[in-house]
């Protein structure tokens, strides 16, 4: 079986305290949340929109209108179905933050950009290596799919405890959910209990709509999508994502709980020095594993720190 992860709350020296999951036996890393320079981090407010998901997107749950919004955000009707949407989250990958994501099955809130977005201030990611960026006692009060996009926070959203380091990219976290859920390049604006608002958490200007920041600058280049951490799945086992990596290489392994491995390959993506798609399979016994895929190392460590995901999975 998989190791259960605890939980632990850290706070950095540049104020950032979040709550975490000790990551499982075996994991290539821990989750040390580092301090972003501000001057740094704030520029993302200004990222252009780049490329999402790929196919592997949820539906949108609206359409984009032509202009402006002229009256207040809505939200369909919730159905008692769950439906499965891009939530994004935060890990470190030894240098600085960047956005991770999962598709999660949870109970439609109102349709998929309002489910995704409350499930970024949820902040309950399953891979113990990520975390949520947002105060959870904050919600989405509504999503309007509109040109801009508007998305209704709480009051209490308002309140993080992320500090300046994290500000900037858990506002890119929601917008990379809510456009995800959309298949939208459309910017987001941020309202607060229906208000337009300029600023956010003390230091974000909010005062115009936000677009995604380029995708190389605040992702994770490598990102697993399937299995999810704990899915219990048969062999062969198909493990896919996407990645940005030099020439389409990417280095893949599987390892026990412990961290011994047990098979190791590389695979393609579809294109490289650019976010694209990459599926392998493999055969495994009857037990509990972790896929690890890597960047590729042409440097051979001189480039420092590789991006690394990893989930665990139990083949039946």
């Amino acid at each position: 079986m998989l190791e259960v992860s605890t939980t632990e709350v850290s706070t950095t020296p540049g104020g950032l305290t979040m709550t975490t999951q000790s990551p499982r036996s075996g994991r290539p890393r821990a989750v040390t949340v580092v301090t972003v320079a501000v001057a740094v981090v704030l520029a993302l407010l200004t990222g252009c929109a780049g490329d999402d998901d790929g196919t592997t997107t949820p539906s949108p749950g609206g359409t984009s209108s032509p202009g402006p919004s002229t009256s207040g955000p809505s939200t369909p009707s919730p159905s008692t179905a769950p439906i499965t949407v891009p939530v994004y989250y935060a890990t470190d990958n030894g240098t600085d933050l960047r956005l991770v994501r999962e598709f999660r099955s949870l109970p439609d809130a109102g349709g998929p950009a309002l489910t995704a977005a409350r499930g970024v201030l949820a902040g309950d990611a399953l891979d113990p290596d990520y975390v949520g960026l947002w105060d959870p006692a904050g919600t989405v009060l509504a999503v309007n799919p509109a040109t801009p996009i508007e998305v209704d926070l709480s009051a209490a959203a308002t309140t993080t405890t992320t500090g300046s380091a994290g500000a900037v990219l858990a506002v890119q976290a929601l917008v990379y959910a809510v456009t995800g859920a959309l298949q939208s390049d459309a910017p987001v604006r941020i309202l607060v209990e229906g208000e337009p608002v300029d600023e956010l958490f003390g230091v974000l200007d909010v005062s115009e709509p936000i677009a995604r920041a380029d995708p190389i600058s605040v992702r994770l280049l490598v990102q697993i999508n399937d299995p999810n951490e704990g899915d219990v799945v048969g062999s062969p086992v198909t493990v896919s994502g996407e990645a940005a990596v030099f020439e389409a290489t990417l280095p893949w392994r599987i390892e026990s709980p412990g961290g011994d491995v047990v098979q190791a390959g590389v695979t393609q993506t579809a294109e490289g020095q650019t976010f694209a798609p990459f599926a392998f399979d493999v055969t495994l016994d009857p037990g509990a594993y972790v896929v690890v895929i890597t960047e590729d190392d042409p440097s051979d460590g001189a480039g420092g720190p590789l991006d690394t995901d990893s989930r665990g999975f139990v083949v039946e």
